[in-house]
């Protein structure tokens, strides 16, 4: 079955106002949502990245505000979308995009990855087909000034069977990684080029050191509390502080990923590279490798071969904690190279890996907490901790990152009823009522049912909370449920390692209240933080108890080398530096904040990552040539920290004007 619910029309479509979007379907049209794909063509007429939101209404029900990572919101203010994609596409490349409707069930937040389609988010609700009553599709960004646009559309359908992705294009991406129909200042001219302005960059590197006033592990050396050997916390009486293992007041400027992995799959659109390396070649059979069932290049791989040649990774390991030191980072952040961290005598945190699951799931990635499976795998988990609980070097480690359940707000309990799978966690909570209510007739009158018995909850289903009483029974097991999610594996984890800091789970953004409640285990509240400025952390910490951790921020700009700016965008390189020191000077202004961590080191690729992220959000390009004026920015500020935090001087302040922000 295939629908083309506009035939063979192309609309041009001019988005001078982000609000406004094309309605392509709306009930009483004949077309049947009941079927696996929805698909249309596009082709974005701009200099940057495009960004799609696809949108899916239903009029029975009022949806919760969908607020995304950076603070956008879907919709307008008139209504807002059950559940929505957020979809990136390249500049001036004909993409097919293809939205399988499988995802409206919304127990996963990431499409998958679809040839030239870059990264699409999904938020919202869990709809039932029948129940869409309008499907909106809108464009962006665009803000009259810097960002101005066109978008082809084209060949929107309905179909069973997977569409086709487009093929035969001229080559978009060269030699080095770089793209090939923009210019702009620092563009590489060729592999001589790339090797002199390394070799000229890494002789400007060689000896450099720490500030004298900083201790070993980059703590400051004028304020002084217990030394313990390990990394701890330290309230003052006027603000937090972490403690260095000599006992120094502590700090943490951190940046995430410092490794030499900037892989992007190629599969399915080859024909966009001028050169991709041969598998038979010694010297690069290295920088193609597998991503689950896609085969992946790494041009930052090979470009450090092209530069350094076969001892590559102990010259990129020099040149890397020169660069770290020059830059005035104390911290390794997270997803780092561990072998690299563990070895550069630079202090660093730990993501752990594999968080308790179960195989039954009550929410997207919320196992089941109740079940026996979850405390044996919990056990299993802390031990990773082993190889880690003695080195004094590393600070603490995240629990994990980002949960998926956390992504909006979402009661966990109600979800458990979205369908009528059986799970240990929907026994308890039928317990739970049961002990609440006493009889069958208290909970048929609160819920507004007619149960001849409670075990018949089991197999029912609800689209919509029976009753306003029902709502706050859920909201209120919600609760029980996230603390056994966290107090099981923080025990287990405080068994094995009495050593480090427990950092916690670095959320998206505080969607719900839960998330305090999922805090309570925690030494330090970590949270992710896009923006201008960090979030509003002090009442994290009012809540908490704790002092914050911002485990990821950035800012990118389009004016050179990458089509999108990430989560929070700036017009260019200057603005970047100037937007990093009013972040971090801000942030270590506040009392609450010990730690704020720079994502990332290195850029993503152009046709993207392994999802289909391809920001300038690196300190070095997949070159490795590092962004100077960043570099510059980062240097200042990481050295005030310390000043700033103790209000010697004022933080570092230049106010940036505002710039839509092209993330997926």
């Amino acid at each position: 079955m295939k629908s083309d619910i506009f035939n063979k029309t192309v609309l041009l479509i001019t988005p001078d106002d982000g609000k406004k979007g094309v309605t392509v379907w709306k009930k009483g049209d004949k077309e049947d949502w009941n079927t696996k794909y929805f698909s249309f063509e596009v082709y974005n007429k701009a200099d940057y990245s495009g960004v799609i939101n696809l949108e899916f209404y239903q009029s029975n029900s009022k949806s919760e505000k969908q607020i995304v990572q950076g603070g956008q919101i879907s919709g307008t203010e008139a209504e807002s979308p059950w559940i929505s994609c957020l979809i990136g596409v390249l500049p001036k490349l004909k993409t097919k995009v293809i939205f399988p409707l499988s995802y409206l069930d919304a127990q996963n937040i990431f499409l998958e990855r679809f040839p030239r389609q870059l990264k699409a988010t999904v938020t919202g609700n869990r709809l039932d087909p029948a129940d869409i009553s309008k499907v909106v599709i809108r464009f962006g960004p665009n803000d009259k000034t810097n960002y101005r646009t066109a978008f082809e559309i084209a060949s929107i359908s309905l179909s069973e069977e997977q569409p086709e992705p487009y093929e035969a294009n001229e080559p978009i991406i060269d030699k080095l990684g770089q793209r090939i129909d923009k210019s702009w200042g620092g563009k590489l001219k060729d592999e001589k080029d790339l090797i002199n302005r390394s070799e000229t960059i890494s002789k400007s590197l060689e000896g450099t050191e720490y500030p004298s006033k900083w201790s070993k592990y980059g703590g400051w050396k004028e304020k002084k509390f217990q030394a313990t050997g390990f990394f701890r916390t330290q309230y003052d009486g006027t603000r937090w502080w972490l403690v260095d293992p000599e006992g120094y007041a502590f700090l943490s400027a951190g940046i995430d990923c410092v490794g030499t992995n900037a892989t992007g799959p190629y599969a399915g659109i080859e024909d966009l590279f001028e050169w991709l390396p041969n598998e038979d070649e010694e010297q690069f059979k290295n920088v193609i490798s597998q991503w689950k069932d896609h085969k992946t290049v790494d041009f930052y791989v090979t470009n450090l071969i092209r530069i350094y040649g076969k001892d590559w990774r102990t010259k990129w390991e020099n040149f890397t904690i020169n660069l770290l030191k020059k830059t005035r980072f104390n911290t390794i952040g997270n997803w780092s190279d561990i072998n690299f961290a563990k070895s550069s005598h630079i202090p660093y945190v730990l993501p752990l890996s594999d968080f308790p699951s179960t195989k039954v799931a009550v929410y997207r990635d919320f196992p089941d907490v109740f079940s026996d499976e979850y405390q044996k795998n919990a056990e299993k988990f802390a031990q990773q901790l082993n190889n880690y609980k003695d080195d004094p070097y590393l600070i603490g480690y995240f629990l994990r990152n980002e949960p998926n359940w956390a992504f909006g707000y979402h009661n966990l309990a109600y979800e458990m009823f979205a369908t009528t799978q059986a799970s240990e966690s929907k026994k308890e909570f039928i317990l739970w009522l049961e002990n609440k209510y006493k009889d069958i007739k208290a909970i048929n009158e609160a819920w507004k049912l007619n149960l001849s018995s409670l075990a018949e909850l089991k197999d029912k289903t609800f689209k919509d909370y029976p009753s306003d009483i029902a709502k706050n029974d859920f909201n209120e097991f919600s609760e029980i449920m996230v603390k056994k999610y966290v107090d099981i594996p923080c025990d287990e984890v405080a068994k094995v390692d009495k050593n480090h800091l427990n950092l916690g789970m670095r959320y998206a953004w505080i969607s719900s209240d839960l998330l305090y409640k999922a805090g309570e285990r925690f030494d330090v509240f970590s949270i992710n933080g896009y923006g201008m400025f960090p979030p509003q952390t002090a009442e994290i910490s009012e809540r908490s108890g704790k002092p914050v951790m911002i485990g990821e921020f950035h800012h990118g700009a389009v004016d050179c080398a990458l089509p999108a700016t990430g989560i929070t965008g700036v017009i260019s390189q200057k603005e970047r530096a100037i937007a990093y020191r009013n972040y971090m000077e801000d942030g270590f202004s506040r009392p609450e904040l010990v730690g704020m961590h720079y994502f990332q080191w290195i850029d993503q690729p152009y046709t993207g990552r392994f999802d289909g992220e391809n920001y300038n959000i690196g300190i070095v390009t997949t070159a490795n040539i590092p962004y100077e004026e960043l570099v510059n920015g980062m240097t200042e500020t990481n050295e005030r920290i310390y000043e700033v935090a103790s209000k010697r001087v004022p933080p570092y302040r230049v106010d940036l004007p505002e710039t839509p922000a092209i993330h997926y």
